[in-house]
């Protein structure tokens, strides 16, 4: 255990209720299953550890991972630096005021959408088989042709860098396609979103529609981290990759599907590595055969492993 990894791990002990892992694999907590180790994760046990994670954080000056499912990130097979944050055992509580539904961060979006339409809440159905936790979820304004999620949201809760509860509107968070500004080092603890009503039956069905078109269209079955790159005005990053002949090609263990161009899935055992070639690849092919620069919208984190 390297010098600053025991230091951490000594600074947290005692004060945190949360578990502490050292080492924890990456892969382990990521949709791709790819990455090397972190070198500090914490599962905080409630708002309180998060405050006290980000004051050690602050006073020390130590790299930070907020993780929530990992359903939109590739971790690098050297792994992550400093302290990961993960937030998918924590914020879940979830419930129905009237028309409007507050959240925990770390609810998981289906879950979310399967309570919105029980209750006959239409709004969210763009979020039918769209991965991930409620708080990452904003963070990246995750959504479909249909809609985004921060389209019905009303406000969030923060612990922003300096260890302060705020709330920020969602015109604060100046959303726009696949993205929305947040305080740097802050962590989203609760969100509220005000829906409209309609039948339940209704909704249901459009839901079932939409999942029955992604099962048909996308590699659901394969080890992904979603939509590799942005859709670029206009168009599909999908139907570029298509066009310049990318669909299917193979690096290692990894590989451009060949149901959808703009995934690429671990065919097991593939690294960040493998799938980094991929994605350099594609750039360089769409752009030399369309003249379109795509633009990343997974995560991309930590290290490669020293050569």
């Amino acid at each position: 255990m390297v010098a600053t990894q025991l230091k951490l791990q000594e600074r947290l002990q005692g004060v945190v209720k949360g578990t502490i892992l050292n080492e924890e694999p990456l892969s382990l907590h990521t949709y791709f299953r790819i990455g090397g180790p972190a070198e500090v994760m914490v599962y905080p046990a409630d708002l309180e550890d998060v405050k006290v994670l980000l004051k050690v954080v602050r006073d020390d000056t130590i790299p930070l991972l907020i993780l929530g499912s990992g359903s939109n990130m590739l971790a690098l097979d050297g792994g992550v630096r400093g302290l990961v944050i993960n937030l998918s055992r924590t914020f879940l509580d979830l419930h129905v005021i009237g028309e409007q539904i507050r959240c925990g961060a770390g609810i998981r979006t289906s879950r979310l959408l399967a309570l919105s339409a029980m209750n006959g809440l239409t709004g969210l159905e763009g979020l039918a088989g769209v991965p991930g936790t409620v708080g990452g979820a904003i963070k990246g304004n995750a959504g479909t042709p249909l809609g985004a999620i921060i389209d019905h949201l009303d406000w969030i809760r923060i612990v922003d860098g300096l260890g302060e509860e705020r709330y920020l509107t969602r015109e604060e968070l100046n959303p726009g396609y696949r993205h929305c500004t947040l305080p740097m080092g802050s962590v989203i603890i609760e969100t509220c979103f005000t829906l409209r009503r309609a039948r339940v039956v209704e909704i249901r069905g459009m839901i079932s529609t939409l999942l029955a078109r992604r099962n048909l269209t996308q590699p659901v079955e394969g080890r992904s981290a979603g939509c590799i790159f942005k859709n670029p005005p206009g168009d599909f990053a999908g139907r570029l990759m298509e066009c310049a002949g990318l669909k299917g090609i193979r690096h290692g263990n990894a590989q451009i599907s060949e149901k959808h161009g703009n995934f690429v899935v671990n065919l097991g055992g593939s690294t960040a590595a493998e799938v980094l070639w991929l994605i350099e690849r594609a750039r360089i092919e769409v752009m030399a055969k369309t003249g379109v620069a795509l633009e990343l919208e997974i995560q991309i984190v930590g290290s490669p492993i020293a050569s």
